[in-house]
């Protein structure tokens, strides 16, 4: 090898190691594999390339470059995991938070559904012989004339960025809201690939570390400019049930298909009295239960690539419900049968209005190998969650058992199991669906424990109660897809549970198109407590003519009564493009509105209800 072309080889061999790997992950996934993408990726490397080589030392260049090697590894292995179970694409903030306990039951799910061993193996063969082929390549370079290899860095410096700016005039303008705002991941993968999004993701994190004084300043104003201070419609039920107990339950992946009359029997109990939806979507994003979590709860949205559960977790939301009830004179409280501090929630949730959260620290749970137990959440903690008090409660309770993945045998559940395998019907059915439908088996068992308490403590009459499912089964989507009923369009799986039990609502199914962000709205107006609709997206679900709004789920995918949008394509339905453009202004509106409101703290003082 010459000594001149030494350079050429390292620049070249880097390249090849991570756009090998980023077109490893494009083709795993059906991605095009197109002419601008590559070409962005191939000059974001090369400028990364170009910056270190001004570095005289040849150890400290040979770590630099390693270092952006087993980043870029590091994120495919991120990226092939998390785009396998949820179509998310890990984030520099989401890299951060995992040190902080919040990815933990992200570690239960295994690459080796991506690759099989042998295919990880042979991928790491290739970096680590690429690895000693570099170091060769830069130890033994020899350097004669330093002031030649200076100008050759500042050319290759030169030829990478004007590459990467020449390549950007080929983007339109869709596509450059896309690039300059990428919040959605999947459409920004599409068009720009991995390495070009990983990139702008460290770059809008940095800069979002330090929001200078104008900019809040500027969204101040903004949010002066667009709200309008409108007072939300009202139903016939407005008021109905002023000053009743409140309690939700959202249920960890809960299934209607893991659902059954025999083998759940309370969740049947209650839905026998409740109005249920039959079209209430998830709205969670990537199917996140954090995200479901904070929408049903404000009726708000977030879509960049951060956690805003830690980011935004010293906010103040007089917003939230649990908050205006308080303010109402309600007692708050929360449970959820896992560690405090996962997803923030022991400093969110004070933020959110609830007098205490409850987790499995102050819980009486057995050791689990997988997840604690539902039921003994609810016995334990039964007089917390439905007080005999004076004044009127809010209760939301967040489940864990039925969370995934499914595929293993859980002890914990053995009595479930039993039950379910001396039935003719479940004999071969799969371990995924055997332990989905165990779990939920016990989360029936507690939901049964308190309506017995409900029952027995005269309450039961004077509570509301809200129930529904985070997201759908995403960690064994061939289950989903072989069980779930009314299975005929994309979408149609990200369809969950929910109903309403209150006495005097006519219990029966409604099929109105509906989701998370309608929960708080509906309450309220169930509740008889007035608020501005510029702060809550979603709409009361007992409105006589609702808003046809779209269910927000990224920029490029929604759901409405007329059609659904999957990454830019209408997959059922009908739609203009001037229709589909018109309803993409909308939901860029809606998502820059809430970000801002997320940004300047905007409900540290100001409250959304009409007083």
């Amino acid at each position: 090898m010459k000594n001149k072309h030494r350079r050429i080889y390292e620049y070249l061999l880097i390249i090849a190691i991570i756009l090998g790997l980023d077109g490893l992950f494009l083709l795993r996934y059906n991605f095009s594999l197109t002419l601008l993408r590559w070409s962005l990726d191939l000059f974001t490397i090369a400028i990364i390339i170009s910056v270190i080589s001004f570095i005289k030392n040849k150890l400290w260049r040979y770590i630099l470059e390693l270092t952006t090697i087993l980043i870029a590894f590091t994120f495919f292995i991120t990226d092939s995991t998390l785009y396998f179970y949820k179509k998310d694409i890990t984030s520099v903030a989401m890299l951060i938070e995992s040190f902080r306990d919040t990815m933990a039951i992200g570690l239960k799910y295994s690459p080796l559904e991506v690759f099989p061993l042998y295919g990880w193996l042979l991928i790491v063969v290739f970096i680590t012989i690429g690895a000693i082929v570099l170091k060769k390549i830069i130890f033994r370079e020899n350097i004669i004339n330093r002031k030649r290899q200076l100008r050759l860095n500042m050319i290759n410096l030169f030829i990478s960025v004007l590459g990467l700016l020449a390549t950007t005039l080929f983007i339109n303008d869709y596509e450059h809201t896309i690039l300059d705002y990428p919040n959605d991941k999947v459409r920004f993968i599409e068009n720009f690939g991995s390495i070009t999004y990983h990139v702008q993701d460290i770059s809008l994190y940095t800069s979002s570390l330090i929001i200078p004084d104008a900019i809040e300043e500027e969204y101040r104003q903004d949010i002066i400019d667009e709200t309008t201070f409108t007072v939300a419609q009202t139903s016939p039920y407005f008021g109905v049930f002023e000053g009743k107990n409140v309690i939700f339950i959202m249920c960890e992946t809960c299934e209607e298909y893991a659902y059954s009359r025999e083998y759940t029997p309370n969740y049947y109990r209650l839905l026998d009295q409740s109005i249920y939806f039959t079209n209430f979507f998830s709205s969670a994003k990537s199917n996140y239960t954090y995200d479901a979590e904070f929408k049903s709860l404000t009726s708000m949205m977030y879509f960049l690539s951060d956690n805003y559960m830690f980011t935004y977790g010293e906010n103040t939301f007089q917003n939230a419900i649990p908050s205006i009830l308080k303010e109402k004179g309600y007692s708050t409280n929360s449970f959820h049968d896992f560690t405090k501090a996962f997803f923030n929630r022991e400093q969110m949730h004070p933020q959110l209005g609830f007098e205490n959260f409850y987790g499995r620290e102050d819980m009486m749970l057995s050791e689990t190998e997988f997840w604690p137990k539902d039921s003994e959440m609810f016995e334990s903690m039964k007089d917390l969650m439905v007080p005999i008090q004076e004044n009127p409660f809010f209760t939301f309770v967040i489940t864990v058992t039925s969370h995934g993945p499914y595929g293993d045998y859980r002890d914990e559940l053995d009595e479930y199991y039993q039950i379910l395998l001396n039935d003719p019907k479940y004999m071969d059915a799969e371990i995924e669906l055997l332990t989905l439908m165990a779990a939920q088996m016990d989360f029936d068992k507690g939901l049964g424990i308190l309506i017995d308490d409900l029952e027995q403590k005269e309450l039961m009459d004077d509570t509301l109660i809200v129930m529904y499912s985070d997201h759908k089964n995403y960690s064994s989507p061939e289950i989903t897809e072989k069980y779930s009923e009314n299975n005929t369009y994309e979408l149609d799986v990200n369809r969950v549970p929910m109903l309403i039990y209150a006495n005097g609502l006519t219990p029966g199914a409604h099929d109105i198109i509906s989701s998370h962000y309608d929960i708080t709205p509906t309450i309220l107006d169930l509740l008889g407590i007035s608020y501005y609709q510029d702060f809550y997206y979603g709409e009361s679900l007992f409105l006589e003519n609702r808003t046809d709004l779209p269910i927000i789920l990224s920029l490029s995918t929604w759901i409405m009564n007329s059609y659904r949008l999957v990454n830019d394509e209408v997959v059922y339905g009908e739609a203009t493009y001037e229709e589909i453009e018109q309803t993409r202004e909308l939901v860029l509106m809606k998502i820059d509105f809430f970000e801002k409101l997320f940004i300047i703290d905007y409900f540290i003082d100001h409250k959304t209800t009409v007083e």
